[in-house]
């Protein structure tokens, strides 16, 4: 299913995608530079009102789960969580996606847009920047690696 994946300020796209699988444990913390100048970056609006099934710890508890069961969850278990997605989605059909307190930068949000739910047409494009052509967006990523002792290597 498509989908579109989102985080409520930049600092939270960037540790939610770029630096998403770099253990906080890790002595040496690096990411190619290559990786970054790949992505680009892109501020949206909504266009019209989302229903969004919301991930945080008292909605979880109703369900009987624990954050660490499926947001907090170690990447062995990313498939489950995808399970998770799937199963809201298709008993929620008014749902048009989920919202959640990122585990990779709180207390920021992220959120997974359901893509048979929306369209393009639901959100406008801000801005946007290329990572292989607008420098500022490198610059951006390098100052939010630097407060987590991220280093953009070359």
């Amino acid at each position: 299913m498509p989908s579109l994946y989102t985080g409520s300020t930049l600092e939270a796209a960037i540790h939610e995608t770029i630096f998403h699988d770099i253990p906080a444990r890790a002595r040496i913390k690096t990411v190619p530079k290559r990786n970054v100048s790949s992505r680009a970056h892109g501020e949206l609006e909504l266009t019209r009102d989302l229903q969004l099934a919301t991930l945080r710890t008292p909605d979880l508890k109703k369900w009987r789960i624990r954050r660490t069961d499926l947001i907090a969850s170690s990447p062995t278990l990313y498939g489950d969580t995808a399970e998770w997605a799937k199963a809201i989605h298709d008993q929620f059909s008014r749902i048009h996606g989920l919202v959640w307190t990122s585990n990779q930068c709180d207390p920021d949000d992220a959120h997974l847009f359901f893509g048979d739910r929306v369209s393009s047409a639901d959100f406008s494009i801000v801005s946007a920047r290329d990572g292989r052509t607008d420098p500022t967006f490198i610059a951006d990523v390098r100052a939010t690696g630097s407060r987590g002792g991220i280093t953009i290597t070359v």
